[in-house]
């Protein structure tokens, strides 16, 4: 086999259910160039390492599978699926997820290879149940076009199964993103943003899976947020000091949320730490009315359970 031009990165674990229907979509690809797939399953229990293992007889020079003797997280499991990745592009498709147009790869590899000014290519997709039940047929409801490092700072945008990027982007990656949980993508994707240019198209060309079984999923609010500050705080390690303001003002923003969520769970101490932390990491002036705001809330919620707690 000729040296792939794409390398479509998958990670899987227990993903049997789905791994079909998304090794098709990749098959489906119409391209002018070689791919291949690069299969990095993180010891699943189920059937996932058997199909995987039909296709890899089928087109052994197309897909790699990695199968790990023991589970090495899902942080590790992404770089090193990466790291196997021959291709000039790496395609990023997790196993419960699948690709809708058969034309995606040659499009994004068209504008990589004309634009190098583009450091991530995406595209938009439909937001789908496990059942393939249409939540969201267009994500995310932004403009087409090309954002930068400001705008992926405040908000991950980027849905992963749209992502194509140059690969080697990966080894900039610092060392706390191994101690993230489920956070692969975000902080990938500020790397590429100081780098060139995130090029968001038009085209609707997959389907993201809202499963109901995902770990990041099932976990709640509250968790999502958490995973959220922990890397927004850590994120000024890769980002240079003009943009540091940025990212606390947006560290803030979810400190005031995990204040909320800690509150309502009764959490009234953890909530305070939360809400001094959305006061005290922004600037001054930034988020000031609601950083206010929250911080009064905890610290009163918190006064009201101690005096309730005496009077018990």
């Amino acid at each position: 086999m000729a040296f792939p031009v794409v390398s479509v990165a998958m990670t899987s674990y227990n993903s049997a259910s789905q791994l079909r229907r998304s090794f098709d979509s990749i098959l489906a690809q119409i391209t002018e160039f070689p791919i291949e797939i690069v299969l990095g399953d993180d010891c699943s229990n189920d059937m996932t390492i058997e199909i995987a293992r039909s296709y890899q007889q089928k087109y052994p020079r197309v897909v790699t599978i990695l199968a790990r003797p023991k589970n090495i997280g899902i942080q590790r499991n992404y770089y090193d699926t990466f790291e196997n990745c021959r291709g000039k592009y790496i395609a990023w498709l997790d196993a419960d997820d699948c690709w809708t147009d058969r034309q995606k790869l040659a499009i994004q590899v068209k504008v990589l290879e004309s634009d190098p000014s583009v450091s991530i290519c995406c595209h938009c997709v439909r937001r789908v149940t496990d059942k393939g039940d249409v939540v969201q047929g267009r994500y995310p409801r932004i403009p087409a076009g090309r954002y930068g490092v400001s705008q992926i700072i405040d908000h991950n945008f980027v849905p992963s199964p749209s992502i194509m990027f140059r690969n080697g982007l990966h080894r900039n990656l610092p060392p706390w993103y191994f101690e993230l949980h489920n956070m692969s993508d975000w902080p990938l994707l500020i790397l590429g943003a100081l780098s060139g240019d995130i090029l968001l198209l038009d085209e609707v060309m997959a389907d993201y899976t809202l499963s109901s079984g995902s770990s990041f999923e099932a976990k709640g609010e509250l968790f999502r947020e958490k995973i959220v500050v922990q890397l927004l705080e850590r994120a000024d390690s890769i980002l240079p000091p003009e943009l540091h303001r940025a990212v606390h003002s947006n560290a803030g923003k979810h400190y005031e949320a995990v204040a909320y969520l800690l509150r309502t769970q009764g959490e009234y101490s953890a909530s305070r730490a939360a809400a001094w932390k959305a006061f005290s990491l922004p600037a001054l002036g930034d988020n000031l009315a609601s950083k206010t705001k929250a911080l009064s809330a905890a610290l009163i919620h918190e006064t009201k359970y101690k005096i309730g707690k005496r009077r018990q």
